[in-house]
């Protein structure tokens, strides 16, 4: 079978084309590398009748910082595009990016992710909620950042519809904006939940105990909107596997919110190792619900090897080295804390560390 090479210049015929659309399904397929049954779909709303159009945009975008391969995500994405003007319709978009401090890079990004900000309006839509955001971060350099972080979504959600009513929410519950430009920063995406079930989450956050002012509050508001009910309940139900109680779990949830925003399979893989091969209760990982966060490959195992070496030789008396502190610590607190501290009685120490270190990379 040849395969289909985007932007090659064939207009070959396909036979099971729709006669009224057949011109516009070859030139998806030959020229932007779609799949034959998305080509027919795009065809329904995006009809040409000669390349010239198509080509036009196809040349734009590739004078304006894409690749052949990122135009033609961004056309497979977005087939809408290749009937836009390009001169009208995207290239202001690009200079207010560009304008604001996005790189080439960052444009080109943003726009592969997400290329149905080329639909909204610039004045009625894009601007206003780049200010928005940029009010409320008061930082611009902060905003690129929590614009890049999401690609760009936030100024593809109505202002007035999603993203100023959920911020309201929270200032309702007392919530400074500190923050709210917060989450806004690392976490963007929260803000495009619906109003209602955003207002739910927050209620619900409230009910668990969450203080508005710290950023524990908003950082489980995030973990709540990330994830469905569904979802949520089958998290519960892993953790319960390993003799967790519900109240354990809320009460580690409390403590960190991230540690249910870790995958079922994630959990697994943890418990497993820390409860059957470290031989931990799992009441330790509710009290320290930190180490779920920490690489699997990376940190967890690494270290607790480094752990079961010391507790071999019977180091961990040592009232400087305990099993939590120990895998949270930063990297160069963990070489100069635990692996130099134990250099004398276990000289092997670095050497098995770098050694398990290296298997993970």
């Amino acid at each position: 079978m040849n395969q289909i090479q985007p932007f090659s210049s064939s207009l070959a015929s396909i036979d099971q084309a729709p006669n009224q659309h057949s011109f516009t399904v070859n030139y998806l397929i030959n020229s932007c590398g779609f799949p034959f049954e998305k080509a027919i779909t795009a065809s329904k709303y995006t009809n040409f009748e000669t390349s010239e159009k198509p080509d036009s945009v196809i040349a734009f975008l590739c004078n304006h910082g894409f690749t052949k391969t990122q135009a033609s995500i961004l056309i497979r994405k977005f087939p809408h595009v290749l009937v836009f003007n390009p001169e009208k319709s995207i290239l202001p978009k690009l200079e207010f990016f560009k304008s604001k401090g996005f790189s080439s890079t960052d444009v080109v990004k943003i726009l592969s992710l997400t290329p149905k900000l080329l639909q909204r309006s610039l004045d009625n839509q894009i601007i206003p909620s780049f200010e928005f955001v940029k009010n409320l971060i008061g930082s611009e350099e902060r905003t690129l950042s929590a614009i890049k972080s999401v690609a760009g979504r936030p100024l593809l959600v109505g202002l007035e519809s999603r993203m100023a009513p959920n911020v309201d929410t929270l200032r309702e519950v007392d919530v400074p904006d500190a923050k709210i430009a917060f989450l806004l920063t690392y976490q963007a995406r929260t803000f495009i939940t619906s109003c209602e079930r955003f207002r739910q989450i927050v209620e619900e956050v409230k009910g668990m105990g969450f203080n508005p002012m710290r950023v524990s509050f908003v950082l489980a508001v995030h973990a709540l909107s990330s994830m469905s009910k569904a979802v949520w309940e089958k998290k519960i139900e892993v953790y319960k596997k390993w003799d967790l109680s519900e109240d354990e779990i809320l009460g580690a949830f409390g403590k960190y919110p991230w540690f249910m925003m870790v995958s079922e399979d994630k959990i697994t893989r943890v418990m497993d190792f820390l409860v059957n091969k470290m031989g931990l209760e799992s009441s330790c990982v509710s009290k320290r619900p930190q180490l779920l966060s920490l690489s699997f490959e990376k940190r967890t195992v690494p270290r607790c090897l480094v752990y079961q070496a010391l507790q071999a030789k019977g180091l961990i008396k040592n009232p400087k080295i305990s099993f939590s502190p120990m895998m949270e610590s930063p990297e160069k607190r963990f070489i100069a804390k635990v692996v130099e501290l134990a250099k004398e009685e276990a000289p092997e120490l670095l050497k098995l560390y770098e050694k398990n270190l290296a298997l993970a990379n």
